[in-house]
C-alpha cells in the first residue's frame, strides 16, 4: 500500500500557536497567499497535472492544509516519493526530498512565522568591505545551493555535492553564494548546510542574503558572513570587489523586502526611504564611470520575470542609482530556481543562476520566451528523479577589460559560454 505524506505534528503545532499570536492584519494579508498556494496543490492533487501557472511559494504549499485540519484532504491524498507533474516555470510537482510538495517545507513557514511573532531581525551592517581583486581572475557563482550533501548515495550524489566538486576542480580565485539555505535559514543549517562545505575560492569567498535567511531573522546568515569562509565580508551584507577594470557589487536584496510577502520580492530599500546599501551604490557606480570601470550587480533576487520580460521593483531601485549614461554591464541573481542568459533589458545583460542544488525540469516559460538566448534544458539521467535537469554554477573569468561568461553543469561539463 502506498505510503502518504506527512506532516511533523511538532511543526504544525508551532505553526499553529504562532498563526494564533499573529496581529490580525498579517494574518489577513497573508491568508490570501496561503489559500492561493493550497488550491495551486488542491489542483495537482485532483488532476495530477502541474498548474498552468508559475508555482506559488513551495513553503506555502501545506501551511492552509495545517491551519485548517487539512480540510480539503490535500495532505490526506499525496502519496510519499513520487513525482507528479513539472510546471511551465519548471517546478517539479513532487513530494520528494526538495521538490513542490516536499513536506518538510513546512519548516520554512513556521520558522517564519515564530521570527515574526517572537523574533527580531539581525541589525543591518553598514560597513561594506571593499576587496581588490587581481586583473586575471575566475569568479564562481552558485545560487540557490544551501542543502548540503542530502543524498548520501556515492553512485547517485546530490546535485549539490557535484555542483561543489565542478567548482573545486576548477580552483577559482573567488566563489560567491548568491543565497538561500533551506528550510529557513537557521542555525544548525548555515553550519551544516554551507560553511562546512562551500567550494571556498582560493582567494576569498562571499554569500548574499536571501529570503530563505530572512526567514530566521538573518542572524544565522550575518553570523556566518563574519567568520570563515567568508570573513572578508566583514560581517557585512552587500560588499565590492575591483579591479582596474571592474567592478562587482554584492547587494542584499532580502533584508528590506516585506515580510508581507515572506521577502519573496527583492528591495534594497523600503518604502522609498534609500538607505545606506542605496547610497553605497550610488556613490560605486559613479566612481566606476569616472575612471571607465564596467560593473557587474550580483543579488538574490530577480530584478526581472522568468521570462526576462518585465523588469520589477529590484530593478528600477537599481538603475536608479546609476548615473546619467551608465549602466550595470551584467547582473547575476538566483531565487529562480533555473539557469537562463537573457537579452539585454535598458542595456544590461542580465542571467538567472540559481540552479545550484534544488530539483528542477523543463521550463517552458523560458523555451517560449524571445527574451532568452540560452536555458539549461538538458536532462541530468537522475535515476530517481527522472524529470530532473541538469544543476550547475557560473563562471565569470576577467582578464583586464575582458570578460569571458560560462555556465558549467553539475558534472563539469560547459553548458553555455560567450562568444
Amino acid at each position: 500500500m502506498p505510503m502518504k505524506i506527512n506532516i511533523d505534528p511538532v511543526v504544525a503545532s508551532r505553526i499553529q500557536a504562532a498563526w494564533n499570536q499573529l496581529p490580525a492584519d498579517k494574518q489577513a494579508k497573508m491568508a490570501a497567499q496561503l489559500l492561493a498556494a493550497n488550491q495551486q496543490a488542491l489542483y495537482v492533487v485532483q488532476t495530477g497535472k502541474a498548474p498552468d501557472a508559475p508555482a506559488e511559494p513551495h513553503h506555502l504549499m501545506f501551511a492552509h492544509s495545517v491551519l485548517t485540519q487539512d480540510r480539503n484532504a490535500v495532505v490526506t491524498n499525496l502519496e510519499a516519493g513520487v513525482v507528479i507533474d513539472v510546471g511551465p516555470d519548471g517546478a517539479i510537482w513532487g513530494t520528494g526530498k526538495w521538490e513542490q510538495l516536499d513536506p518538510g517545507w513546512v519548516e520554512a513557514f513556521a520558522v517564519f512565522l515564530e521570527n515574526i511573532v517572537f523574533g527580531s531581525l539581525h541589525p543591518f551592517n553598514t560597513t561594506p568591505p571593499t576587496v581588490a581583486i587581481p586583473s586575471q581572475v575566475q569568479i564562481g557563482l552558485a545560487g540557490d545551493w544551501g542543502t548540503g550533501d542530502w543524498r548520501m548515495d556515492r553512485h547517485n550524489p546530490a546535485p549539490s555535492t557535484d555542483v561543489k566538486e565542478a567548482m573545486n576542480a576548477l580552483k577559482l580565485d573567488v566563489t560567491v553564494h548568491l543565497g538561500d539555505v533551506y528550510y529557513a535559514g537557521t542555525g544548525d543549517e548555515e553550519q551544516h548546510l554551507l560553511v562546512p562545505i562551500w567550494p571556498v575560492g582560493q582567494t576569498a569567498s562571499f554569500a548574499l542574503n536571501s529570503n530563505h535567511e530572512m526567514y530566521s531573522g538573518s542572524k544565522p546568515y550575518f553570523k556566518a558572513i563574519s567568520n570563515p569562509p567568508f570573513d572578508k565580508q566583514a560581517g557585512c551584507s552587500y560588499f565590492a570587489l575591483q579591479n582596474a577594470d571592474w567592478v562587482i557589487v554584492g547587494l542584499d536584496s532580502a533584508y528590506f523586502s516585506s515580510d508581507d510577502d515572506l521577502y519573496m520580492n527583492g528591495l534594497l530599500f523600503p518604502d522609498k526611504k534609500p538607505n545606506a546599501q542605496n547610497a553605497f551604490l550610488q556613490s560605486t557606480a559613479a566612481d566606476a564611470q569616472v575612471k571607465g570601470k564596467k560593473l557587474i550587480i550580483l543579488t538574490h533576487h530577480n530584478g526581472l520575470d522568468d521570462a526576462g520580460v518585465t523588469p520589477n521593483q529590484l530593478f528600477a531601485q537599481v538603475m536608479n542609482c546609476m548615473p546619467n549614461g551608465f549602466a550595470p554591464s551584467y547582473w547575476y541573481w538566483g531565487h529562480v530556481h533555473a539557469a537562463a542568459v537573457y537579452k539585454a533589458a535598458s542595456g544590461v545583460l542580465c542571467r538567472v543562476c540559481g540552479h545550484g542544488a534544488l530539483p528542477w525540469g523543463h521550463a517552458s516559460i523560458l523555451a517560449n520566451s524571445p527574451q532568452v538566448e540560452w536555458f539549461e534544458d538538458r536532462n541530468a539521467h537522475d535515476p530517481d528523479i527522472p524529470e530532473r535537469v541538469l544543476n550547475g554554477f557560473a563562471v565569470l573569468q576577467l582578464d583586464g577589460p575582458n570578460i569571458k561568461e560560462a555556465f558549467y553543469d553539475e558534472n563539469g561539463g560547459t553548458a553555455w559560454k560567450s562568444s
